[in-house]
């Protein structure tokens, strides 16, 4: 509903200021029409055009006051000023003093009715209106998520300001067009010169400021990934601070301080952020480096992945310039169990391609978790890397390139993961992993799973009880649906439903990087699974391999917070924790590392000044995520299961909820809360690589620890 009322009320910002700016034009002419006839006709255009604006002004309210009932906070800064403090007092003095005035004109006309009509009360309200109304058109590029208690006196004095240079302007061209003060002699051609003089003038203005603010925004060529500002989520300040930075319980200062690095000369707001270049480090300060898994003993599982080029044919015949991991896309499967110790040496055998290895979902140590720039440099072409870690979890995982995302991951170093309970819990006859992915070819962007972009047909017996792995490595949400059997979701992100029900016909809105596990039980009929961005592609399960069923994509969204039945957890709504993090998801026009973008900001900020939000071990911390854009954004936090606790201020009502990505929709509320129990420098982002890319890129940081990596440098590392 959100999406509507907001994508609506942004429709109403553009179109607002035109009409507006048309009424109050026309308005303003009545005074210097020639005649009664031609003052009537100017009075009824005038009089449509203010009547136009002052029901789309009222459009812009009700969408505003509508936003107000599903959450203040959604309409609690930019909206607030440009509606209720920018708009509203120019529509209403329109309403009150200068629209019954044109109508009046527009029915009848005296012979002093021009000159009335040239006085400010009629002429300044449209003008004050469509003063006001420039502020929505270009309302996304004022900051997001700042205190509306320090932007509204800024902006009352804007528009009082505003105000009275329109009066001031309307009185002084009414008294001339009424006699009291005689009309200075026109001088055209200086008239133009001083108009093209201020014309050269402003736009040169403009055009160094614009300057200015891209080259402002380039990032430096290298900086380390702990420049963003610290927020300690309402909780006590670290032992650091107290040596070399006065902190406070919000959001101030260098997250490089904080972790135990100090230099001279750091910038109060931003230091330098890793243990070399001349800083040091205080006693108790722990490199990621040293945050690996087990160093000895033999692995139970080795793996080698080699990034190489290939193209490769999608079942259409579709071809992909791809880049894979052993030569395929998706990369191979990688099959453990529970319990097992793990070795992967990534090769790269790129051309000119550094890359890295995540392992999505996995709460492995630190300094194996595979980002460039924050863990570990990108490999190099020629290069290898060697990551070891014990696994923890079971269920359905992932692993893909976290050097460059937005483009590696896009065209093809990605792979699923799948960890097998130690002992069987549930036998199936058929264990099926769906990798839902849009692959770029000569003919345009292709959804397909894996490499079928046409419908695959798959023999299922009466009675066979299959599992579908379903993974959505796009950045985009996809929705799935399973279509001629009722079937139970027995996982989500990997992580197990408690005591599950059986659902048919639900739409599984799946956020990019997000995965579910369903289950069922093979009937006589053919059963269709089937992503609603490709309907003609998909699996298609008979008892011959043969047959076939249409999708069906009108059934309910299945709704996770309560589905399922309630179980033990360590923690919950009702527990005391140690800090709270609210975490504002919106969208800020403006340069970004020297382009113009919208930029997908976090509390107002982006990467790299994005909040670090800084923890010990130990703490238990709770985050609430508000998305106040238009777009789906999947936020993962690496090496952490969070809890889902509430969904738009209610409480969960099924099972408990774990997931390592959450998808925050346009609107929405969610609260999730984790253990700080495993150390660390932890990216927290969106997973819609654009959006990384855009700066929706922040950090959690344990007390104390250190990276001594960096993005950009001879590594060339780029963590989005």
């Amino acid at each position: 509903m959100y999406l509507a009322i907001s994508i609506f009320d942004f429709i109403l910002q553009l179109v607002l200021f035109p009409v507006w700016l048309l009424a109050a034009l026309t308005v303003r002419r009545l005074a210097t029409r020639p005649d009664t006839k031609r003052l009537r006709r100017g009075a009824r255009i005038a009089s449509v055009l203010t009547l136009l604006a002052l029901i789309l002004s009222a459009g812009r309210l009700l969408t505003f006051s509508l936003m107000a009932q599903l959450n203040w906070e959604l309409v609690g800064d930019r909206r607030v000023i440009t509606t209720l403090l920018l708009l509203l007092p120019g529509v209403l003095a329109t309403l009150v003093l200068s629209l019954p005035r044109v109508l009046g004109a527009a029915r009848r006309s005296g012979q002093d009715e021009p000159t009335a009509l040239a006085a400010p009360r009629i002429t300044v309200p449209p003008q004050l209106a469509a003063f006001g109304a420039v502020g929505g058109f270009f309302e996304k590029f004022l900051p997001p998520d700042r205190p509306v208690a320090l932007n509204w006196p800024v902006y009352g004095v804007i528009l009082v300001a505003g105000a009275v240079w329109l009066a001031v302007r309307a009185r002084r061209r009414a008294d001339r067009l009424s006699g009291r003060v005689p009309t200075p002699p026109r001088r055209r051609g200086r008239t133009v010169a001083v108009r093209l003089g201020t014309a050269v003038v402003v736009l040169g203005v403009i055009g160094s400021l614009v300057t200015l603010e891209s080259q402002s925004s380039r990032f430096p060529d290298t900086f380390s990934m702990m420049k963003g500002t610290m927020d300690y989520g309402g909780g006590s300040t670290f032992a650091a601070d107290h040596e070399g930075h006065h902190g406070t319980s919000g959001t101030s200062g260098s997250a490089t301080e904080a972790l135990g690095v100090h230099g001279a000369g750091h910038d109060a707001g931003h230091g330098t952020g890793h243990a070399a270049g001349g800083a040091h480090t205080n006693a108790n300060a722990v490199s990621v480096d040293t945050l690996k898994g087990p160093k000895t003993g033999t692995p139970d599982r080795r793996f080698t992945l080699t990034a190489q080029e290939a193209k490769i044919k999608l079942a259409s015949g579709r071809t992909v310039d791809a880049w894979t991991f052993n030569g395929q896309i998706p990369g191979p499967e990688l099959r453990m169990k529970q319990g097992e110790l793990v070795e992967v040496t990534l090769v790269n055998k790129l051309k000119d391609v550094p890359v890295s290895t995540h392992w999505h979902g996995l709460d492995v140590p630190n300094g194996e978790d595979g980002v460039a720039g924050v863990t570990q440099d990108a490999v190099q072409p020629g290069g290898t890397y060697t990551y070891r870690f014990r696994v923890k979890e079971r269920g359905t995982f992932w692993y893909h390139s976290h050097q460059a995302s937005s483009e590696e991951v896009q065209r093809g170093l990605f792979g699923p993961m799948v960890i097998d309970p130690a002992q069987p819990l549930r036998p199936v006859d058929q264990d099926v992993t769906v990798q839902a992915h849009t692959w770029e070819t000569a003919q345009g962007p292709v959804t397909a799973l894996g490499t079928s972009d046409v419908l695959q047909r798959r023999t299922a017996r009466p009675g066979e009880k299959v599992r579908l792995r379903l993974i959505n490595s796009d950045v985009e949400t996809r929705i799935f649906t399973l279509t001629g059997v009722p079937y139970k979701v027995t996982s989500i992100d990997g992580m197990d439903i408690n005591e599950p029900g059986e659902v048919s016909g639900r739409r599984l809105v799946t956020a990019g990087a997000g995965r579910f596990d369903v289950e069922f039980t093979m009937p006589a009929t053919p059963v269709r699974l089937a992503s609603e961005d490709a309907p003609d592609a998909g699996i298609a399960f008979s008892a011959d391999g043969k047959g076939t069923l249409a999708p069906k994509f009108d059934g309910e969204e299945f709704d996770k917070t309560s589905y399922g039945r309630p179980g033990s957890q360590p923690f919950g709504p009702g527990s005391t924790y140690d800090r709270s993090f609210d975490l504002v998801l919106d969208e800020w026009l403006g340069f970004y590392n020297g382009g113009f973008a919208l930029r997908q900001t976090i509390n107002g900020r982006v990467f790299p000044d994005a909040p670090m939000l800084m923890v010990k071990e130990g703490e238990l911390i709770k985050v609430r995520f508000l998305n106040r854009g238009q777009e789906d954004h999947p936020m993962h936090l690496h090496g952490h299961h969070v809890l889902v606790l509430s969904h738009n201020g209610k409480a969960l009502t099924g099972s408990p909820i774990w997931q390592d990505t959450v998808l925050v929709r346009p609107g929405e509320e969610w609260e999730v809360a984790f253990k700080a129990d495993n150390p660390g420098i932890w990216m927290d982002h969106c997973h819609n690589f654009n959006h990384a890319q855009l700066g929706m890129v922040m950090h959690v940081a344990y007390e104390n620890v250190t990276t001594p990596y960096q993005v950009g440098g001879k590594a060339g590392n780029r963590p989005d």
